[in-house]
């Protein structure tokens, strides 16, 4: 995949999961002149919602790729917003900046544990966390989300479940088979590096029909991301069942369906640096 079709992907399905982060941006309680960590900074959506919602922060955007900090840095000109924001390109797992730096993190499917080989871009949560800690002032929150839950094929429950079911449904999570290191288990992270105040909430964005373009390309980058993979691990009736509904050129194309809903979850997991 190149680095524009990687961002076409992430931008479309940035789309459906933007009513859920930005639910969760309400609760953040910045405060004018907050120096904020956005790591990583992705394609810039992020920190674009949280200078929508908060204006008076100063945001420092941090991403390992080059192609996305480019095009972060452009969509926040346009935005007219690049003032408050910088990007830099720097890997999560050597962050360098000095000690009590910043007053709030926000880390957004990005601790995902794992060999960056997979496409984790934690290898080490542990480490990194500590090493967030270490630059965020006391008193200081640290936010991590992931994307936690879906339901995508309505009227397909078997279907969906059976899929589920495979590998790369489960990446990164079929691949370490440590329990506390499974995303849900992060308060044990936060536990374990000295985080205090803990708290947890989930959030969602519903997707229901007439769907536009937008939402149809979003949601056939989630199957491919999710189920792409998946034949080999599931009979050939799931499987020609499931390409069958996703297919925009048959009558039984789900995204076409009069009654189609889903949703998609994000866990935010808020803790206080307390040194």
């Amino acid at each position: 995949m190149t680095d524009t079709t990687y961002i076409k992907a992430l931008e479309s399905t940035g789309r459906l999961s933007e009513p859920a982060i930005k639910k969760a941006m309400q609760l953040l309680k910045l405060n004018k002149g907050h120096r904020v960590l956005d790591v990583p900074s992705g394609t810039g959506s992020h920190a674009l919602w949280l200078l929508e919602k908060y204006p008076d922060i100063k945001i420092t955007g941090v991403d390992i790729a080059q192609a996305q900090v480019n095009y972060a840095k452009e969509k926040l000109s346009k935005a007219h917003k690049s003032g408050c924001c910088e990007f830099i390109i720097a890997d999560m797992n050597k962050l360098e900046f000095a000690d009590n730096t910043f007053d709030f993190v926000w880390c957004c499917d990005g601790l995902w544990p794992g060999p960056q080989e997979m496409g984790c871009p934690a290898e080490k949560p542990y480490d990194i966390l500590k090493n967030l800690e270490r630059i965020t002032k006391t008193g200081g929150k640290i936010a991590v989300l992931f994307w936690s839950s879906q339901k995508l094929l309505p009227g397909y429950p078997f279907i969906e479940a059976k899929l589920n079911t495979t590998k790369s449904a489960n990446m990164p999570s079929f691949y370490e088979s440590t329990p506390e290191l499974y995303f849900m288990r992060t308060p044990e992270w936060f536990q374990k590096t000295g985080l205090q105040n803990i708290s947890v909430q989930t959030f969602a964005s519903d997707i229901s029909a007439p769907l536009n373009k937008v939402n149809k390309k979003g949601l056939h980058c989630l199957f491919d991301m999710f189920w792409s993979a998946s034949e080999a691990e599931v009979s050939k009736d799931i499987w020609n069942k499931y390409t069958e509904i996703t297919n925009p050129q048959s009558d039984k194309y789900i995204l076409n369906q009069p009654g189609y809903t889903g949703f998609l979850t994000y866990t935010m997991f808020i803790g206080e640096v307390v040194k």
